[in-house]
């Protein structure tokens, strides 16, 4: 008996290298997409296709009310149906999602600039829906999977971790991708992402089978036949759970705030500092602080717990927010400098959150276990990612609306024509908008989420203990 109070598979292979490397494959895979949509396709339509700033908002509100409805929907489903024959709860459906990423993620870029408004936004929320909804059967199974690769919190936390590598490697490819999709006038090249979506898909749909062929569940997470899923009873579950209130509370900062830094300093580098190449350079360096902890998340988490080593590094991030706003970023190479090394500091606090936000999420499915007696790892997973989707959506249209409400023009032809002035409050909207985050995940981290290092580890002592009555029970019934 694990300490989820599910059976532990026997003479299995030992937890090792293989699973770490394949299941950090699946978010590597995940990311080739996710990335590319996150951080070109509000440009590929804004700038290239032409659909005006507030449509465009219109339309992400709009798929995002289906979000909504699709993720919790699916966590249900996946709680209470079992396809294919391989016994596993979650990797069928895996299986499933990776042929429908690869075709949708292309077809969100087709290149139809000369087309009617009316075709352009349909073929918009048309193509972004169907790449959502495989991104979906994908995402949510794939998350609830290392809940079956082990019961180990160790080894879960090393999992979260070997996730934020293959995230991190697969964001990474398209960190290199401005240095092929920008023109001389700093405008994009939108002609160019279908096919780098097609490629991109191949490679993802290998590291999705590698993934599936790679990790090995050891932990058997039973299908929960239920005459209806009853979605209101795991709302009403989830809003008493805070711990993961307060994780989607933060998770939403980040993607809106800290992650959608990576859109407005694309912005700066096009309009403000006029060097789409940098673009590369300076995501490259905000990635560092992650790259710092990574050695040592293991030891700091052990030491300090997961609650303390996410929520004191945003500290670091909110005082350099500060000092950054105050300092003097011209568009020379001096404010080049200081704006990147000012970045990097600030995304400190986002360094420790992507490496173990994933392993908290388990805590959190541990929690709502202890507090209703239902253990839901799909239903659970796909409430957190319910708030990543609705701040994902957040994050496509806000930085937009802001950086338009200080006087930025997308379909400004060549980019670099703005308002004079606009630049210079680009800058500090960018900045700003890093400083909200910071204080919110703070905040969320430090005075809401309520499971510090002593609260899990009772948690799981109080979890293996109704296990063990249950066991005796059980076995009673049985002599009986």
């Amino acid at each position: 008996m694990s300490e989820t109070g599910y059976e532990v598979k026997q003479n299995v292979r030992p937890f090792g290298m293989r699973d770490k490397i394949g299941y950090a494959l699946g978010d590597f895979g995940c990311n080739l997409s996710f990335a590319l949509i996150s951080a070109f396709m509000i440009d590929f339509y804004t700038q290239f296709i032409g659909i005006p700033g507030e449509i465009w908002a219109a339309i992400i509100i709009f798929t995002k009310v289906w979000d909504g409805i699709n993720d919790p929907i699916m966590g249900g489903i996946m709680d209470s149906v079992k396809i294919g024959r391989s016994g596993s709860k979650f990797k069928p459906w895996m299986s499933i999602a990776a042929v429908g990423l690869t075709v949708t993620g292309a077809l969100v870029f087709l290149p139809i600039p000369d087309a009617e408004l009316w075709l352009k936004v349909t073929v918009c929320v048309v193509t972004y829906l169907l790449w959502d909804v495989c991104y979906t059967l994908m995402n949510v199974p794939y998350g609830s999977l290392s809940a079956a690769i082990t019961a180990d919190s160790v080894e879960r936390t090393s999992l979260s971790t070997w996730r934020s590598i293959g995230a991190a490697a697969g964001g990474g490819i398209s960190i290199l991708l401005p240095l092929i999709l920008y023109d001389d006038q700093e405008n994009l090249i939108g002609d160019l992402l279908v096919w780098v979506a097609l490629a991109l898909g191949v490679i993802a749909f290998v590291a999705y089978i590698l993934c599936i062929k790679m990790t090995t569940e050891r932990v058997v997470v039973p299908v929960e036949r239920r005459e209806k899923i009853n979605y209101w009873k795991t709302l009403k579950g989830f809003l008493k759970n805070r711990p993961l209130l307060a994780l989607c509370l933060a998770s939403f900062a980040s993607i809106v705030f800290f992650m959608s830094s990576s859109q407005t300093t694309k912005w700066l580098f096009q309009v403000h500092f006029m060097n789409t190449d940098l673009i590369t350079v300076c995501t490259i360096i905000s990635y560092l602080p992650m790259v710092f902890f990574l050695p040592f998340t293991s030891k700091i988490v052990t030491r300090f717990g997961k609650k303390v080593a996410v929520g004191m590094p945003f500290l670091l991030s909110i005082v350099s927010s500060v000092v950054l706003m105050c300092l003097p970023i011209p568009g020379n190479t001096t404010g080049i400098v200081t704006f990147i090394v000012g970045l990097m500091f600030i995304q400190t606090g986002g360094g420790m959150f992507n490496l173990i936000t994933w392993a908290m999420v388990n805590d959190c499915i541990d929690y709502q276990q202890l507090k209703t007696g239902m253990r839901e790892e799909g239903s659970v997973y796909a409430m957190y990612s319910l708030f990543r989707k609705i701040a994902q959506g957040v994050a496509l249209s806000l930085p937009l609306l802001c950086m338009q409400a200080v006087g930025f023009d997308p379909d400004r032809k060549p980019i670099i024509a703005q308002t004079p002035g606009v630049s210079d409050a680009m800058v500090r909207m960018s900045i700003g908008l890093m400083m909200i985050g910071a204080v919110v995940m703070f905040v969320s981290f430090m005075l809401i989420y309520n499971l510090g290092k002593k609260e899990v580890e009772a948690m799981k002592e109080q979890l293996n203990k109704t296990d063990e009555e249950e066991l005796s029970v059980s076995l009673a019934r049985n002599d009986d």
